[in-house]
């Protein structure tokens, strides 16, 4: 039916009336191609659905996917049974100093670039970010709730560089902390950052706002990287002290 119809629509048609000497006026191209690209438009699209229309009643594909579901969840449930417990002892890796390709473009500028090949560092994470410490030296932060000179011990630490007692340095990578390593500072004191302008303008309603604002800012004197054992006790204030007396929580 549809060959039929685009058959029907592609032969040339009369106008309504007869033309002198009998013969009839033919219709427009361009009305005959629009009639043809409507009649193969629709007939591919007759076809594409006539083709995609029995997948959906199959109800071999609902089965299927009811057994995959299954077949998931039996899965999923035979993992959880066999995970270790909701612990992160000892879940940490240990690896050598990589030794990087040489780059001779920058052989130059090597003695000039600072590097930290040499160096004993830790990655803390502390303030929200993410920050390489080393010690003795000092840095600054975001407000940090202590009084000057009290004793702070930093327990997310992610990387410990340091060496073994072969005199070698080894990288601790934590996954995503390192187990019983922690840094040790002390607070020196309080002050404010630098000024950070805040302009807000709305056009055309007659508004318009300028003031600065300026940071609690702490700086903190870095004493000692210390890399414990994973079993050791971790000794800071709990996060919500409130829970610890409550009932027990579901695994």
């Amino acid at each position: 039916a549809i060959l039929a119809y685009a058959d029907q629509c592609s032969a040339p048609r009369a106008r309504g009336s007869m033309a002198s000497g009998g013969r009839p006026v033919l219709a427009q191209p361009r009305r005959l191609a629009r009639r043809c690209a409507f009649a193969i438009g629709s007939s591919t699209a007759l076809l594409a659905l006539a083709a995609c229309f029995p997948a959906f009643l199959a109800p071999t594909g609902l089965q299927a996917s009811r057994t995959e579901a299954g077949r998931v969840s039996s899965l999923a449930g035979s993992i959880a049974a066999d995970a270790v417990p909701k612990t992160a002892r000892g879940v940490f890796s240990v690896a050598g100093v990589a030794e990087p390709p040489e780059d001779l473009s920058s052989l130059k500028q090597r003695r000039f670039t600072p590097s930290a090949e040499h160096l004993e560092y830790a990655i803390v994470e502390y303030a929200g970010r993410q920050h390489m410490v080393v010690e003795g030296s000092m840095y600054e932060t975001l407000f940090i709730r202590a009084v000057a000179g009290a004793k702070v011990r930093l327990n997310r630490v992610l990387l410990v560089k340091r060496r073994n007692d072969a005199g070698e340095f080894e990288v601790n990578i934590g996954q995503p902390l390192v187990d019983g390593a922690y840094v040790e500072i002390t607070i020196l004191e309080h002050l404010k950052g630098r000024d950070q302008e805040v302009f807000k303008h709305k056009p055309k309603k007659h508004y318009m706002k300028r003031y600065i604002v300026q940071q609690k800012v702490t700086r903190f004197r870095i004493d000692k990287i210390v890399m414990g054992k994973p079993e050791d006790e971790v000794v800071g204030q709990a996060p919500y002290p409130l829970m610890a007396g409550g009932p027990p929580m579901e695994s």
